[in-house]
């Protein structure tokens, strides 16, 4: 009986331990996985920022206006205004 009652606690604690491990196995590799996942964001992020920039500097006015007279558009010389209604 004392032999089969330890048998079964080893039995137990075998089973416990070995959850235990798969847990901890478990939860490393998520932590491997939202580390990378921390990395990947922080990337896009400066990506982002530099792509922000860049549309920043691409929509100046002076970047715009040198733009614009390369394509053949030169500045209005008078600027007439239509209001509906009016004669």
């Amino acid at each position: 009986m004392t032999t089969r009652l330890f048998l079964v606690a080893v039995a137990v604690a075998t089973l416990l331990i070995g959850a235990y491990l798969a847990l901890a196995a478990a939860t490393v590799r998520l932590s491997n996985d939202i580390w990378q996942l921390q990395n990947e964001m922080a990337e896009i992020q400066r990506q982002n920022s530099k792509l922000e920039t860049e549309i920043a500097q691409l929509s100046s006015i002076p970047v715009l206006q040198q733009r614009s007279t390369a394509l053949g558009y030169e500045p209005a010389a008078s600027v007439e205004f239509v209001v509906p209604g009016a004669p």
